[in-house]
């Protein structure tokens, strides 16, 4: 292979690894942000607060970092081992990734065993933070049913939501 080629197979690779990279990290802060908004909702909430309160609690708390949201769900205890298990570990490949992957991975770019090590990796902390979404997703759901909320409320809600920000549906 001469040395353009050499050069052109490095670039396609640096472009998937952080395209990859991105994408997780993409995840990761999806699930940031819905524990954030499980945590405010569950532990922070009061009835008859209104929108304006809310909102700002959950500005408060999406000013914090993912390992800090963790620390005060599981000290509200809104974790159960398990779960905070799985999230104290994807908080530690989240911050591995953020803070050390680059050193760590440097040869990714010439060795397709390393790269396919890497990679692996960040699809598991893709289909980790994904998992994780889903079993919030289920709490807070559980959690607003509760309360003595309908499912017929909570979908009229999310529709009246997604009609103010993006108008009425056209479909």
């Amino acid at each position: 292979m001469d040395d353009i080629e050499a050069k052109l197979q490095r670039a396609d690779r640096l472009y998937a690894v952080t395209q990859r990279i991105g994408f997780t990290l993409w995840q990761i802060q999806e699930l940031e942000n819905c524990a954030a908004h499980y945590f405010v909702l569950v532990a922070q909430a009061r009835k008859g607060m209104g929108q304006t309160a809310g909102y700002e609690l959950i500005d408060k708390a999406l000013s914090k970092t993912f390992g800090s949201t963790i620390q005060q769900m599981c000290k509200a205890g809104l974790l159960s081992a398990e779960l905070e298990g799985r999230f104290r570990a994807l908080l530690m490949e989240r911050n591995w990734l953020v803070h050390k992957s680059r050193a760590a991975s440097r040869n990714v770019i010439h060795n397709d065993r390393a790269m396919s090590v890497f990679l692996h990796r960040l699809d598991g902390m893709v289909e980790e933070s994904d998992k994780l979404l889903h079993e919030v997703f289920a709490l807070s759901e559980a959690h607003v049913k509760s309360l003595g909320i309908t499912q017929q409320e909570v979908d009229k809600s999310a529709a009246d939501l997604i009609e103010q920000w993006h108008g009425p549906n056209t479909i």
